[in-house]
Order: C-alpha cells, then structure tokens, then sequence
C-alpha cells in the first residue's frame, strides 16, 4: 500500500513537472550568443550579433553585416576568446549567414530548436546581444506587435525600399514579426526568444528612417531554409544593400562638416499672421563611440544610439518634409534669416522597449532631477539659462487608455490644452494653431506638437516660447519642452536692427556672432522637441 502510495505521488510529480512552463534564463542563453565583428579592408567595420545553431562550429548572424570583399575577416568573439569564421551557407532573401568556425570554443552550447508559431500580439520577447559592438552582453525585453500587412516592406523608408528591390537582400516582401519597440544597433543577428526561452526569430535592423531607427524580427523558420541553401558565397549586390544598414557600422558615425560662418535673423517676434489668441550634405567619418551612452528615467531607459547632422535625418527619412517642418516653425518666429539649417548635429537616444526616440543637440548631457523630470544640460542649457530642454513623463490610467484608443486626436489636443492652461497661471500665453498637428506612427502610437509664447503680456522683463511636443505609446505618455526665454528687450532689439541677417557670412560683428549663436541654439531646442517619435513607423501613413 505504501509503495503504490509512492508510485501515485511520483507520477503526479512527473506530471507537475511535464506540465509546468518554462521560463527564459539569459544565463544559460549567453553561451550560445556571440559578438560578430567584421573588419573590412577599406577600413570600416561593422559589429552584430550571432548564436550557436545545432553544431558547436556554426553561427549564425545577419547577412548585411559581411562584405563580398574577399579580403575581409570574419570574428566571432566570446568572452576574451576569438575565432575566424568563413561563410558556409547564404540566404539572401532573409538576410541570414551561417557561418563556420574551425575550433568552437570549449563552453559553447548550441541552440537546437525553434518555435515556428508566431508570438501572439502583445507577447513578451527578449532580445540577447550586443549593443554597439560592446563587450557586454545585454537582454533587451519588447513586446510582439500588431501589423497588417506583417512584410518588411511596410516599415521601410522608400530610398531602402527602392534599393532592396534590386539586391532581394533581404527582399521587400519577406514575413516578418514587428516589434512594438526597437532592437538596439549591433543587435541584428541577435536571438529572439519568447517567455518560455525558446528560439522565436533572429533580430534584424540597423536602417534609419529620420531620427528613428527601423528594425524587424525575421522569423526562425528560415533557419531550416538556410541550412538547405544553395547559396555558399556572399553575393556581390550585398555591398549595394549592406550600405543602407548604417547603424551596424561602428567607424560610420558622421560628422557635420566644419561651418564656414554663424548663423540666423529676426523680424517681428513672431508672425501675427500665425497667431490665434486664447483669452488671460557633406560628411566625413569619424569611429563612433564604443561605450553606449544611456540614462534611466522613470520607465524609460533611453541609450544613445547616433550622431546625425538635420541634413542626414532629412536623407534618410520616409518624410523629409516633415522633418524640414521644422525650419518653418524657426522662420515664423524669428523671420527671413539665413542659419546653416542642414549641419546643426544631434545626438538621438531610443528606448528599446517603447520605440520612443528623443533628440538632443550634440554634446549635451542628460539627467534627472528631484522634482521627476529629466533635463538636458550644456553650456547653453540649464534650468538657470534662457534655453530649457526638459521632458516629463506621465502613465497613463484606465480611462486615459480607452479615450486613446477612441479618440487619439481629441485626448492629445486636450493634452496640449491642459498645458496653455498650466502655463497660464504664471502668465498670459497665446497658442499658435497653425503649428499644432498629431503624427501617427502605427500601433496607436502618436505625437502632438503644439507652440506658445507670452509676447503680449506685459509688465514682464522676458518673454518666452515655449514649444511642445507629447508623445503617447498606449502605457504612458512623455512630454518635451523647448523653452526659450532671451526675448528680453535688447535681445528683440538686435533682431529688429538684423532684418536680414545672413549667419553663414565670415564678415560679421561680434554683436552679430553673438546673435547667431544665440539663434543656433533656439533653432536646435525647437528641432530637438520637433523630431521627437517613435521607431519602426507604419510607412503607409
């Protein structure tokens, strides 16, 4: 009796056992996932990321991280221990590479299975890589999106479009999975796995399309297809499609081409025309750098991931004119002027799980402070200057969610009312409606901009503008502020003795120096909170 007893126990064990799910654990997954480093011999590199698939002596990345050139190296780096690797098998159409290693490293353990089902909408997924080349590995954890049609081709800015379609490499109509979030660059060849740890899909990007970045999951079904490929050399065309996956490239970074001048006028303080009252090209490449800037704030956790000039975003985004916006928004404030819009560099920073992407001019510092906000800092900005650049975000409660979902227009510009409201109990503040708009970027995910300034108030020694962008990702929403705070009365008064102020000029005052610079600096605060959005935007919008 005691012994059936035992016998009935076991088995309920081995069935709590057998039915019980399993979870991810990166620590055992780290020692099937591997730097790929790819050194070319007219001096670029480029970094992914790549994992042990079914035999210790194969890895797999993505393809557009190789070079056809015969003369490039392939290393596979683990820990401090380094292999060259050859190609063994291609898949153009997926942008996958199997690669071969002569000696594995004693510790590597394959992956040897996938699941072919796709991640239902809103599923957990974990990406294991690294970022930028760096030497240590990190977990980045999304979440699955909706999509339809699910094709590469949706999320792709049409230069990349226009280019795929002649390389196939990956092709334009290959499935994918969308993220409702964005891989990290150096993270393509990543692996993707589900809650339960298993192999899901490979991560794929490094595309830029403006200020955001574009990345996809490539589902890990291919692995079978790649393994029975025909294909055993990189095709030549991969040089063609590889030069647009500009973010995998550590040594790319660009940098604004040296001014040859200063920069910006003012007329009028702004347009009255604009107002409605409310009552009371050329770069050159410098290394990139090798250690992710990043800062936490609240539920964000925003990494620097490039450097790019405006004249660069506008390159390469699928809306060049709304990013061009922008310098509309600076000539109705401060008139006809003459600034080196193109060269002025900002520094974009991505949270991974949200997609959401803030700017920053270059060189300027992120931080948080006492009171939950999270501020920018340069010599040129602080909570002391004229120049503010500060962010403030804001969950989202259950009713927030629903009026999102119903009506995102209406809750946004009810947002950007709440705000002229906040502003006006320090003051008497307009709003200039020809600037307020709402972006969408699929998956309900929006941004709202609106300007407002206090020009008519008086009694006061400066006046302000203050533009404002909210951004909502369905959880929560974050604002930006650009403020502005010089318009004193001789500040105005050098913008009217300066009607036609060309700043790209070498035979300037040092008062018309001083100007310029002064207007560099409000150009590059309403650009900053201007070109705030999210990744992996909907292209058909």
């Amino acid at each position: 009796m005691v012994s059936r007893i035992i016998l009935i126990t076991l088995l309920l064990m081995a069935g709590q056992v057998s039915t019980s799910k399993a979870s991810i654990d990166p620590e055992v997954l780290s020692n099937s996932t591997v730097r790929v480093i790819v050194k070319k011999p007219h001096g670029e590199m480029s970094v992914a990321t790549g994992f042990i698939w079914l035999k210790p002596d194969w890895v797999v990345t993505a393809l557009h991280v190789l070079d056809p050139e015969p003369k490039s190296k392939v290393i596979i780096d683990y820990g401090k221990k380094k292999r060259l690797a050859k190609v063994y098998r291609v898949l153009p159409k997926a942008d996958l590479v199997l690669l071969e290693v002569s000696r594995p490293v004693i510790g590597w353990q394959p992956i040897k299975q996938f699941k072919s089902n796709k991640p239902k909408y809103r599923a957990s997924v974990t990406a294991l890589g690294f970022h930028h080349g760096a030497l240590a590995m990190s977990t980045r954890e999304l979440l699955k999106g909706y999509a339809k049609p699910e094709i590469l081709k949706q999320f792709l800015p049409p230069y990349a479009v226009k280019m795929l379609s002649k390389t196939k490499s990956p092709h334009i109509e290959l499935p994918i999975y969308y993220l409702d979030g964005s891989l990290l660059p150096g993270f393509s060849g990543a692996p993707i796995f589900d809650s339960e740890g298993a192999l899901i899909g490979i991560g794929n990007g490094g595309l830029e399309n403006g200020a955001a970045n574009v990345s996809w999951v490539i589902p890990a079904n291919h692995l079978d297809s790649l393994i029975a490929s025909e294909h055993k050399t990189i095709p030549a065309a991969l040089r063609e499609s590889s030069s647009l996956f500009t973010l995998d490239k550590i040594n790319a970074q660009a940098k604004a081409r040296q001014k040859t001048g200063w920069q910006a006028p003012w007329q009028g303080v702004i347009n009255s025309a604009v107002a409605t009252t409310k009552s009371v090209e050329n770069t050159t490449f410098v290394p990139a750098i090798p250690i992710p800037t990043r800062v936490n704030y609240q539920n964000f956790q925003f990494v620097k991931v490039k450097t790019r000039s405006l004249e660069q975003l506008k390159h390469s985004s699928a809306n060049p004119e709304e990013i061009m916006q922008v310098v509309t928004l600076f000539r109705s404030i401060f008139g006809d002027i003459e600034l080196d819009f193109a060269t002025q560099a900002f520094d974009v920073y991505s949270d991974a799980y949200y997609g959401l992407n803030i700017v920053i001019p270059t060189g300027t510092e992120l931080y948080t402070d006492d009171d939950g906000y999270l501020l920018a800092k340069s010599e040129q900005l602080c909570q002391l200057c004229f120049f503010e650049l500060q962010y403030h975000a804001r969950d989202l409660n259950k009713t927030q969610k629903q009026h999102i979902e119903q009506d995102a227009m209406t809750f946004l510009f009810h947002k950007l009312d709440e705000h002229w409201h906040e502003l006006n109990e320090e003051g008497v503040y307009e709003e200039y409606k020809d600037f307020r708009q709402l972006l969408e970027f699929g998956g309900r995910r929006y941004v709202a901009n609106g300007l407002f300034a206090n020009f008519n108030e008086p009694m006061i020694l400066r006046h302000e503008v203050n533009y404002v962008s909210i951004a909502t990702n369905r959880e929560s929403w974050l604002q930006a502020q650009a403020i502005n705070g010089q318009f004193n009365d001789d500040y105005m008064s050098q913008l009217l003795k300066n009607p036609k102020l060309n700043c790209k000029l070498i035979s300037l005052t040092s008062e018309q120096i001083s100007l310029c610079l002064s207007l560099e600096t409000a150009f590059s605060l309403l650009a900053s909170v201007h070109l705030t959005g999210f990744s992996n935007r909907f292209n058909n919008l």
